[in-house]
């Protein structure tokens, strides 16, 4: 994290290069592929065909990123979509309004560009694995993007982290939870008054290709969310060190939903619990 930290610094010192967007159509939705910097030098604008963006989802193509750009799609927003694999195999009508760009967060110079102008940002990447890979997935991806974001001046920065499990259920999420909470205070240093940061409990919603046993994790989010909200339950999730086992479920649409608007504007808090958060359902 440290060493993502220098970095981002550096970055600050140095002008982004400028970049030819070449655009190719597939299906409904549009893929930009970042070529080899043509002018380096200059603070901002894409040669041409320059282009700015309202807000720049990163893990774009994830559960809860590609509801974010589905929702900022259909407010109008212009969205930037930026993930290593680019536009989803599966396209639908509201990818109209998204370019998808294939990069990867740790090589910065091949999305740089795209920060430029941009009204905001929202970071969704995320992984499970072993320790290294979840501190380096769910911290140091995400610390990239806040440390890029502030050095092109983005006016605003998203954040998706989560409500963590208590002891010992944590004790595997040791990376996980080190990453999000290393990333969380990179957000908010380096936007202290327009960040948001979400910690949802346990994300539940409909996605394609799922893992069969997260998929049916998920299942239970529709029974679980009513039940731990609405009933005598939900007084359980106060309790110290086991509270968080009873926490009520997150709707996808909801976390998707606050982190859109939170990338477009001021929420009424600078961090959202699963409470704050059920309130963005339809």
């Amino acid at each position: 994290a440290n060493t993502m930290r220098g970095f981002g610094r550096r970055a600050q010192t140095m002008a982004p290069a400028v970049f030819n967007l070449q655009k190719a159509s597939m299906g409904s939705a549009t893929v930009v592929m970042l070529r080899q910097p043509l002018v380096k030098g200059h603070a901002r604008g894409f040669c041409s065909n320059e282009k700015t963006y309202d807000v720049v989802v990163f893990g774009g193509n994830g559960f809860v990123g590609s509801n974010v750009c589905r929702i900022l799609s259909g407010m109008g927003k212009k969205v930037a979509a930026i993930n290593r694999s680019g536009a989803p195999r599966k396209k639908e009508s509201w990818m109209d309004g998204v370019d998808y760009i294939a990069g990867d967060v740790f090589n910065p110079e091949s999305w740089r560009p795209v920060l430029q102008g941009a009204g905001g940002v929202v970071a969704s990447i995320g992984a499970f694995g072993n320790y290294e890979h979840m501190k380096r997935m769910n911290g140091d991806s995400n610390i990239v993007v806040a440390e890029e974001a502030a050095a092109a001046s983005v006016p605003r920065m998203v954040f998706v982290s989560a409500s963590f499990p208590p002891f010992p259920a944590s004790v595997p999420l040791r990376g996980y939870i080190e990453g999000k909470e290393a990333a969380e205070a990179v957000v908010r240093e380096r936007f202290p008054d327009s960040h948001v940061i979400l910690k949802p409990s346990v994300i539940f919603g409909k996605q394609e290709n799922a893992h069969p046993l997260i998929a049916a994790i998920r299942a239970l989010g529709p029974m679980q969310e009513p039940l731990m909200t609405n009933t005598p339950l939900s007084r359980l999730s106060t309790l110290p060190m086991v509270g968080g086992v009873f926490l009520p479920w997150s709707p996808v649409e909801a976390v998707a939903r606050a982190a859109a608007e939170g990338a477009c504007g001021p929420l009424a808090k600078l961090t959202l619990l699963p409470a704050d958060i059920a309130k963005f359902k339809l």
